[in-house]
């Protein structure tokens, strides 16, 4: 167990690595979007609903293929066939991403007076209909690149991907003045170039194939995934639409703000770990170790996610004056420690419904997360009248917290797995005193609220100490770690030994 859990280090940080640079791309365009010059305050809360609208778009598309694809892409009766499952996988995608955009392309002007009252932006939602098809077509070769462990390959795409639509975002909005048209037009762009770009690595791992009892077993088995995508992807949205529709443009844009803010935390920590644990946590289904394993992961993950939620809580107040572009967006500080603690459970719920995939229980996964994203949907509209974005942030932390607590609830049921929940408890409310603390002291002087914050954030792993939360081995493992990695001179070999790792399957 212990090479595959290097195995799964190594390649959360290399997925690390390209998601961080997603997230310097967007701290990069942060103070562009935020600039009146560039962008009006309504326009941001504009830019917040067609991004969350790109993202149901892009569930709709995905037609539970790509979990479809990672689930047969190890089936014992398939592993020889693993190049006509992808073909089938990605022609299905491509059909279905060409249909919903001869569908919607002309519903446009229709579009845009359904979601903003009036028919401006139907050229801006056509860019985002484009851009979310190409994307879908794209998620399916991702998904092989994560199947295949090519998480160097997958890093560089995407990273080429982020600095083409960094450069051409910057042009079209900076020098040809195109607003959120011009955001939109770079992502169709950097898109298609990708799906150029990695076509001779998907005509290689091709070959022509079609079966009609697996694709219908595929399908059976993606629909209600597909139903619990688009829940999902409701569920993380349901927030800036309530309040797109009971408050201001203005309250939408500083929302969305504070969520570009928390994102970074789902998106470097969440994702990575997604990307680079998937498919291993497939493939050790039948290891005598898988359980303790499977427990490990969610441990020393949410570990991990409540540093940084920590930290970017901490510092919240501190990060907004940087990148803000109009001191009007200062006042979202105030929710970025309730968002931030969502994420947390968003966490919690990526590892614990991995019980329901084994169990291929993938109807519970559709009724929880249409269930959590009804529950949503009435926390906004209860508390968004009475405490606007605070309220919105509130419904958005409780429903993530009910769509975890049932997937784990269930998933205990149909694949027990001995979590530690009481170490994670622990963790979780000692990061909760830390985060909200911040609000605290944000009226201090900067020298010494610097100084309390850093010595809170570095404090945390000593106060979980003093609540027994390392075992004897884990301490061993951190003074190895520490000895290892602290003498400078022996940086670059042991850089080299992580080449090295294999995995022991």
């Amino acid at each position: 167990m212990l090479k595959s859990i290097k195995i799964s280090i190594k390649d959360t940080v290399v997925y690390g690595l390209g998601n961080i640079a997603v997230k310097i791309v967007g701290f990069l365009l942060i103070p562009i979007y935020t600039d009146r010059k560039y962008l009006s305050i309504d326009d941001f809360g504009v830019l917040g609903i067609l991004e969350i609208s790109a993202l149901v778009l892009a569930a709709s598309m995905a037609s539970g293929l790509p979990q479809s694809l990672t689930r047969w892409f190890w089936d014992k009766e398939h592993k020889k066939n693993q190049k006509g499952i992808f073909f089938m996988s990605l022609s299905t995608q491509t059909v279905v991403a060409i249909l919903f955009c001869l569908l919607l392309v002309p519903l446009s002007g229709t579009l845009s007076e359904l979601i903003f009252s009036k028919p401006d932006f139907s050229r801006v939602l056509t860019l985002v209909i484009l851009a979310s098809g190409i994307q879908a077509i794209n998620n399916i070769v991702n998904t092989l690149m994560r199947l295949q462990s090519r998480s160097v390959l997958y890093t560089i795409t995407n990273l080429f991907k982020l600095i083409l639509v960094l450069s051409l975002t910057l042009f079209f909005i900076v020098f040809k003045k195109m607003g959120l048209e011009g955001i939109f037009l770079a992502q169709v762009i950097g898109n298609s170039l990708i799906v150029l770009l990695l076509l001779g690595y998907t005509i290689k791992n091709s070959r022509l194939f079609f079966d009609k009892s697996i694709f219908r077993s595929m399908n059976v088995y993606g629909f209600p995934l597909l139903l619990a995508n688009i829940s999902a992807v409701a569920l993380n949205v349901i927030d800036r639409f309530s309040l797109n529709s009971l408050a201001l443009l203005k309250f939408v844009a500083l929302y969305t703000f504070a969520f570009k803010i928390t994102s970074v935390l789902k998106l470097v920590i969440v994702d990575s770990i997604r990307l680079a644990l998937g498919p291993m946590m497939i493939k050790r289904i039948d290891t005598p170790d898988s359980k303790r394993f499977y427990s490990k992961v969610l441990l020393y993950s949410s570990y991990v996610m409540m540093f940084a939620i920590a930290g970017v809580s901490l510092f919240a107040f501190e990060i907004t004056k940087v990148i803000a572009g109009d001191k009007e967006f200062w006042n979202a500080v105030v929710i970025i420690p309730i968002l931030s603690m969502s994420i947390f459970f968003v966490n919690m719920k990526e590892v614990t419904v991995y019980g329901l995939h084994i169990a291929k229980k993938t109807k519970i996964i559709g009724i929880i997360v249409i269930g959590a994203t009804i529950i949503s949907f009435a926390l906004n509209m209860l508390l968004i009248p009475i405490w606007s974005i605070t309220g919105s942030a509130i419904a958005t932390l409780l429903s993530q917290f009910i769509y975890w607590f049932a997937c784990y609830y269930y998933s205990q049921k149909v694949f027990y797995i001995p979590y530690e929940i009481r170490k994670i408890t622990t963790l979780f409310f000692c990061g909760v005193v830390l985060s909200f603390s911040s609000l605290l002291i944000n009226g201090m002087d900067l020298l010494p609220r610097m100084i309390i914050k850093t010595t809170e954030l570095i404090s945390f792993p000593f106060i979980l100490y003093l609540f027994h939360f390392y075992e004897p081995v884990e301490l061993q493992a951190i003074r190895g770690f520490y000895v290892k990695w602290s003498r400078i001179k022996n940086f670059s070999a042991n850089l080299k030994s992580l080449k090295g790792i294999s995995d022991d399957l």
